[in-house]
């Protein structure tokens, strides 16, 4: 925190440093000067999200996607007036990258491997699992220790062998959603073209049902709906269900399961894409589309609740687009001009669509581009600023 603001201040004296996050810095500055509240934060993690599969990146050429493939229409009007991250970093995978996005750790100094959840070093009963280790401070818990409301729907992929590593143990004050890297968006079980691994239920010929909400697991809610249905209505209620005459703050962490495997998707949406001959690229494609909508819904939901202009709202992705296709487990994705994609150390694996929007930006930086480098690990110290709290991880100084 104190490194991005010194690199604000070195701004100010006419000096333009170009690895920082000095404009982002700036805006939210003017945006304390101007507002007596903190603002409401909408922080949202797309999955797999390729480079060009988004309208306002395709249509480059030199085998990008066309216009017609990436619809995403309420993404684009969000960057029309926000700011586009044009580089904007993560790790080449989930798991590290969403652990870095909680802890506000580079990767490599919390987790990077994509373990298995089940992973255990019985000799370190601190950091011997998979995921954040026990003893860090997540970003919630920070939010709410500034007197934020705060909830999750989605994918959490950061750990959950204790219960201080599941997001009710990080903070959450609700959670709706599932543990692992990935499940079936029918019938929310694991299985091989979810994870690419064999839990230890598939070897006695039974599913493991991976659906949570809150404290337990999500009884009787699997198989009922197309799983991002089920995320997208749960973040509706939230919006709905907080109440603005109390003064609290919310911050919403929506982390979609889209775009990432198994590529399933309504039959409606995959048919408006019929023009593209190669199915796992029709599929993605439709995903892409289905994930927009309900952004799109999310936000219209601000709207109609009276809390879009004093909301923030972040949007990335949580590594490059896949462009494998190994059995089962296919891309579909387009990341061009980049070289490369997810699980690759070329941009295309770890440069990322990400933006800032909401109602809270000044109009002058609406429809501005930021060329420079920001990590994901960053958000944890500017939200921390923003709720007016400290950065600084108490619990992890208590236990050095």
């Amino acid at each position: 925190q104190m490194c991005i603001r010194d690199r604000y201040q070195r701004r100010v004296r006419g000096i333009w440093p170009e690895n920082t996050m000095a404009v982002l810095w700036f805006s939210f500055t003017l945006l304390a000067a101007v507002s007596a509240t903190q603002p409401h934060i909408f922080l949202v993690l797309i999955d797999d999200l390729g480079w060009a599969n988004v309208g306002n990146r395709a249509g480059t050429g030199n085998g990008s996607t066309v216009p017609e493939e990436a619809v995403t229409p309420n993404m684009d009007k969000l960057v029309r007036h926000g700011i586009r991250l044009n580089r904007h970093y993560t790790y080449n995978y989930c798991s590290p990258s969403r652990a870095s996005l909680q802890s506000g750790r580079l990767p490599m100094h919390v987790s990077f491997n994509n373990d298995d959840p089940t992973t255990w070093n019985p000799s370190d009963p601190v950091s011997g699992f998979a995921g954040i280790p026990r003893e860090m401070t997540g970003i919630a818990e920070k939010l709410k220790s500034g007197g934020y409301s705060t909830h999750m729907t989605g994918k959490w992929d950061a750990g959950m062998a204790t219960w201080e590593q599941t997001p009710i143990g990080r903070g959450y004050d609700s959670f709706f959603g599932y543990y692992h890297h990935a499940n079936d968006y029918y019938t929310q079980t694991l299985g091989f073209q979810s994870t690419g691994s064999s839990d230890i239920c598939e070897a006695h010929n039974m599913s493991l049902v991976d659906l949570w909400r809150d404290h337990g697991p999500a009884h009787g809610e699997n198989g009922t709906l197309y799983e991002e249905e089920l995320f997208a209505r749960n973040t509706l209620r939230v919006i709905e269900d907080h109440d603005l005459s109390s003064g609290q703050p919310l911050f919403m962490f929506h982390s979609f399961h889209l775009i990432h495997t198994p590529l399933e998707v309504p039959a409606e949406f995959e048919q408006e894409f019929s023009f593209l001959t190669d199915r796992n690229r029709r599929l993605y494609a439709a995903m892409v589309k289905y994930m927009d909508e309900k952004l799109g819904m999310f936000v219209e939901a601000l709207h109609q609740k009276g809390m879009w202009d004093n909301t923030l709202m972040v949007v990335s992705s949580d590594n490059g687009g896949p462009i494998y296709e190994t059995g089962p487990i296919a891309g579909g994705a387009n990341n061009i001009p980049l070289k490369g994609g997810k699980l690759s150390d070329w941009e295309g694996g770890v440069r990322v669509n990400a933006f800032v929007s909401g109602g809270v930006l000044p109009s002058s930086v609406r429809g501005t581009e930021l060329d420079s480098y920001i990590h994901i690990a960053d958000w944890y110290g500017t939200l921390c600023h923003l709720a007016g709290v400290n950065a600084t991880d108490e619990l992890s100084l208590i236990h050095i």
